[in-house]
């Protein structure tokens, strides 16, 4: 009976030296997760600030952008009030042209006259000779381009 009592005894020992082996390796990979749990909090709260510091930066510079508008249109302003108090010359008032002539200020009727000559808008180059009446050849046209004297050279070459 004393084998049998010995045998339960380290039976008994073996298995509280088992689950204090698996406590520890089971408790080690919770503490494991807890710092994963952690940095994971750490970064979501880093990601939170990002998100407002690059929300701040934006506002601030639209706000900024919106005060350099205005600050830009009262220079148009100066600009277009002092050509109209300062250039009596109808010559040079047309040189000057609506660029510097403010929307606001035409419409408030302190510019009596606008620009009576325009320039012609111009036109973009064209990738293609245009034709200078329907009956002339195109520019897609085999014998477009070439003249009396190339006609000559083909037919001697032949």
């Amino acid at each position: 009976m004393n084998v049998l009592w010995f045998v339960g005894s380290l039976a008994f020992l073996a298995g509280i030296l088992c689950g204090a082996l698996v406590y520890h390796l089971l408790s080690g990979s919770k503490s494991r997760s807890g710092r994963l749990e952690s940095q994971l909090d750490e970064l979501q709260q880093e990601f939170k600030e990002y998100q407002e510091r690059v929300g701040d930066h934006f506002t601030t510079s639209a706000h900024l952008i919106n005060k350099l508008t205005d600050t830009y249109r009262d220079v148009h302003e100066h600009l277009a009030n002092g050509a109209e108090d300062l250039c009596k010359d109808e010559e040079v008032r047309n040189r000057l042209g609506d660029s510097l002539l403010s929307s606001n200020a035409l419409l408030s009727g302190k510019i009596h006259k606008r620009r009576n000559e325009r320039t012609p808008p111009l036109e973009q180059p064209k990738d293609y000779a245009p034709k200078s009446s329907p009956d002339e050849q195109g520019a897609l046209a085999e014998e477009y381009g070439y003249g009396d004297s190339a006609k000559e050279t083909a037919t001697t070459d032949k």
